[in-house]
Order: structure tokens, then C-alpha cells, then sequence
């Protein structure tokens, strides 16, 4: 007997889980010193609270009225909500500061 229903179920297409991965996302933010990150970019915002845990990025949180305010390394999840701004940590001078030409300072 041949039945004409089946038991299939269409399920809905996953979104991408990182959009840019984060050895991509640490070259562009050491060649360019910081990076401005949206507050609807979750995805960009997981990867650097990962990257900021492990010491390679400083996170700050813009508020609104446009100043920065430094996340602590515990504080990066509580802050998801608002526009962020990664920046290079300051291995030598201040923080922020490119790369010139992406080599490293000797």
C-alpha cells in the first residue's frame, strides 16, 4: 500500500554562528588599533568576550551619551545590549595604537 503523506518535517535554515572568524576578527582590529562592533552583532560580540578572557583585546562599552567605559573581563556578558568598541590591549605604549604596516614593534 502506498500512502501518500509522509513523516518529513521541514525545519527552518541555521544562521551562520560567527560571521568572521577570530583570528580574522584580531588581524583587523590589530592592524586598525580598535574596531567599532553594533549592539545587534552577537556573534562578533561572543567571539570577542572569548579573545577578551584570554588576554588579547580590550572591550569597551559605548554608552549613550558616545563615551567609552572599559568592560572588565566579567562584565562583557552583562553588556551585550549596547554598541562595543574592541580595541588592541597595549603590549608596548598605549592601548589602541595599530600596528604600522601590520608588523610588530621591535
Amino acid at each position: 500500500m502506498v500512502e501518500s503523506e509522509t513523516n518529513v518535517v521541514a525545519f527552518k535554515p541555521r544562521k551562520a554562528a560567527a560571521q568572521h572568524h577570530p583570528k580574522s576578527l584580531l588581524e583587523r582590529i590589530y592592524a586598525a588599533g580598535s574596531l567599532p562592533v553594533r549592539a545587534d552583532d552577537v556573534a562578533t560580540k561572543v567571539a570577542a568576550a572569548m579573545l577578551q578572557s584570554l588576554g588579547f583585546l580590550l572591550i569597551e562599552e559605548i554608552l549613550a551619551d558616545g563615551t567609552p567605559r572599559a568592560l572588565a573581563r566579567g562584565e562583557a556578558r552583562k553588556a551585550m545590549d549596547r554598541p562595543w568598541r574592541l580595541v588592541k590591549p597595549a603590549f608596548s605604549g598605549q592601548p589602541g595604537l595599530p600596528d604600522g604596516l601590520g608588523s610588530l614593534p621591535v
